[in-house]
């Protein structure tokens, strides 16, 4: 065995040496060689492989005989970072992997490896791409081992993911400011009983002002590894998932603590798993990591390096039928456009004549606006919502604030995910009716051929086509203004990307502080630049939206909730879909009263008693039942105390997401009401 190794290790620096020098070209075979101080530096490809006791990790499949309990799951999400790669030499030095910049997977010396391809469970959050090897240059030499950290540096962790370069742009990796990126995501399904145990590993405790200056983490949770022998020739970094899980019972949680391990010394679930990774918990000392493992002779041939991305453009004026140039609040990505429908400013002011025309609706009542009011965040103020018929619908109006970086669109449906699409429901739907033109699209087009003004705003914003008056481009222009209504500009934006110290007065930073604490954890809903979900824009084009269970019901304690506002379930048909629904933003949460799916809620202050609870209930009638107990419910909604005061901080932060300039801001408001006269 031992004279197995070396001879590998000898083919490895040959290997090495070799792509160092070049091909060669037949000439003299005396040509001196090179010192490895003068050459170019090597190739280097580690291969990442992910594992249940041999079985490769994939989406869709199953996996038995995990944990305590020999359970039966299915995973969702396999991503984690590494950086700092060493190649290990003989003598026990170390040469640093100069990574590849690639503009997608690697970014100074951090790459990000991605195992999930957004089938089965992963299509929860996942993307289609995936990445399973490390590329990069090194020294050439006689290297027996490697060595890397599992996680962000901490220089790199505690920025802002939504204007991050990738891969720290991928936001379903991000917790918040003062926790930084997940280092690792696990999740997966138990199939017995559907218990969710997700494994998140990041630092946590970390002291700072909730704008990116960290100053410390009181649990670093980076793991080091060291592989030796290694043959970065012909070896890879297996990742045993059997055994990061095997001490662990994944068919249950602990009571009143996030679903799995969320990285706390206080969740009782990260002790098993943390264990396995090597890291300190709740007192007890770091020790050698047990779950990256060589796997002799199984590398990869070398994957494709990704394009660089192109830049975004440099803000400035926009002509009128010219390409379309973002105003965006500091701190907030470029939306992601679909290539069929580009940005134009006169296809905007077109988008923003039509949301607001009461000639969208066949008796002339009502527009889009009727029910996205600017004043009101773009919601209506009812408990559910209205249609141009007098038709009451099961679920209120959502904001329209930030509509462009959402990747779903509505309460319970996965499936509408354009702007474009969903638009063809208010104005075509049946059950309910909205607008009211089913069958009668000939009619519609007719109104708007017959207003001049809007003939030159169709002919100017779709120049190509012979009939530029078409529902399609209905479509397109409405979605082109409703991705201009972007809000960012409160008094927490002030304080945390303007830096604006006064922004914020002292019960709000408190209250800021609660929001995205571990105690509280509302971030994992409501994160990101947003506050909300799932954030998807340019460079991060792919995220899903998770539906979420929070406890407004729980019928005949059944876990069911009542018709027709079943959630995901009403799409799935899978039971643990119950009630699972899309989680709004909470930018100008303040305006948008009354609260949940079906307003049921009437101020903020009960609606922070609903989660404080862990779940509502209702005594009596027809949906009575509690839902603290309903067996579908997220494991986040797990309740907290809250006293007086610190509910009163809660609610002035969430006050301090108002932003008032976008409430009035005249590239949003009505082209077709009536213009002040002017003071004499």
């Amino acid at each position: 065995m031992q004279a197995h190794r070396v001879l590998r290790r000898a083919a490895a620096t040959l290997l090495l040496a070799t792509l160092a020098l070049g091909c060669g070209d037949g000439g003299d075979a005396a040509a001196p060689v090179p010192s490895p101080e003068t050459t170019d530096p090597g190739r280097v490809n580690l291969t990442f492989l992910a594992e249940f006791a041999g079985e490769p990790f994939a989406c869709g499949r199953t996996f038995g005989g995990i944990g305590t309990t020999g359970a039966t799951i299915e995973p969702g999400d396999l991503r984690f970072y590494v950086s700092e790669v060493r190649l290990v030499r003989e003598d026990g030095g170390e040469e640093p992997v100069a990574l590849d910049q690639d503009g997608l997977w690697q970014l100074d010396d951090l790459a990000l490896l991605d195992f999930e391809n957004a089938t089965g469970r992963c299509s929860f959050a996942g993307t289609p791409e995936t990445n399973r090897s490390v590329r990069g240059t090194a020294r050439p030499g006689a290297y027996a081992g490697v060595r890397f950290a599992l996680g962000v540096p901490f220089a790199r962790n505690h920025g802002d993911a939504a204007t991050a370069p990738s891969p720290l742009n991928r936001t379903a990796l991000f917790w918040n400011w003062n926790a930084g990126y997940k280092f690792l995501l696990f999740d997966n399904w138990s199939q017995s009983n559907g218990n969710e145990f997700r494994m998140h590993v990041g630092a946590t405790r970390c002291d700072g002002d909730g704008r990116g200056n960290v100053t410390a983490c009181g649990n670093p949770n980076r793991v080091a590894v060291e592989l030796a022998p290694f043959d970065p020739r012909a070896d890879a970094v297996v990742v045993d998932l059997g055994s990061l899980l095997a001490d662990s019972n994944v068919e249950r949680n602990a009571p009143q603590t996030p679903p799995g391990c969320m990285g706390s010394p206080n969740d009782d679930d990260c002790a098993a798993p943390f264990g396995r990774l090597g890291l300190p918990f709740d007192g007890r000392p770091a020790a050698p990591q047990r779950v990256f493992a060589v796997a002799a002779g199984r590398a990869l041939p070398p994957e494709p390096t990704a394009p660089t991305p192109t830049p975004t453009p440099e803000p400035g004026p926009t002509p009128l039928g010219g390409a379309y140039v973002w105003d965006l609040p500091p701190g907030f990505p470029q939306p992601l456009v679909p290539a069929d429908n580009p940005m134009s400013a006169v296809k905007v002011e077109l988008g923003r004549h039509l949301f607001h025309d009461t000639r969208l609706s066949r008796n002339g009542t009502q527009s889009c606006a009727s029910c996205h009011e600017q004043a009101r965040a773009f919601t209506d103020g009812r408990a559910t919502a209205l249609g141009s018929t007098g038709e009451v619908h099961p679920r209120g109006t959502q904001s329209l604030a930030n509509v462009a970086y959402t990747p779903t669109l509505t309460w319970m449906s996965p499936n509408l995910v354009t702007l474009e699409q969903q638009l063809l429901v208010p104005l075509f739907g049946e059950a309910p009716v909205e607008l009211g033109f089913a069958g009668r699209e000939d009619e519609l087009l007719a109104r708007l051929r017959a207003d001049a003004l809007y003939r030159e705003l169709f002919g100017t914003s779709f120049p190509a086509d012979g009939d530029p008056i078409t529902v399609g481009n209905v479509a397109k222009a409405i979605a082109a203004f409703e991705r201009t209504l972007i809000s960012g500009r409160s008094p927490y934006d002030r304080y945390v990307y303007q830096h604006d110290d006064g922004a914020l007065d002292e019960s709000e930073k408190r209250g800021m502080a609660l929001f995205f604490s571990e105690f509280l954890e509302c971030d994992h809903c409501h994160g990101g630049v947003t506050f909300a979900s799932a954030l998807t824009h340019e460079g991060n084009p792919r995220e899903s939206t998770p539906f979420e269970n929070n406890g407004m019901y729980n019928v005949g304690g059944t876990g069911a909730y009542p018709e027709p506002n079943t959630g995901l379930f009403a799409f799935t048909g899978r039971p643990g879909d119950m009630g699972r629904m899309k989680p709004p933003s909470l930018r100008n949460v303040a305006l948008t009263a009354p609260y949940m799916h079906d307003g049921s809620i009437a101020t903020l202050s009960e609606v922070v008693d609903h989660y404080a609870r862990g779940g509502r209930l209702t005594p009596s009638g027809p949906n009575a039942g509690d839902g603290a107990l309903n067996p579908n419910k997220g494991q986040f909604v797990t309740g907290f105390p809250l006293p007086d005061g610190a509910k009163a901080d809660l609610l002035a932060f969430l006050e301090s997401l108002t932003d008032r300039d976008f409430l009035t801001d005249p590239r949003f408001a009505d082209p077709f009401a009536p213009q002040p006269t002017p003071a004499p």
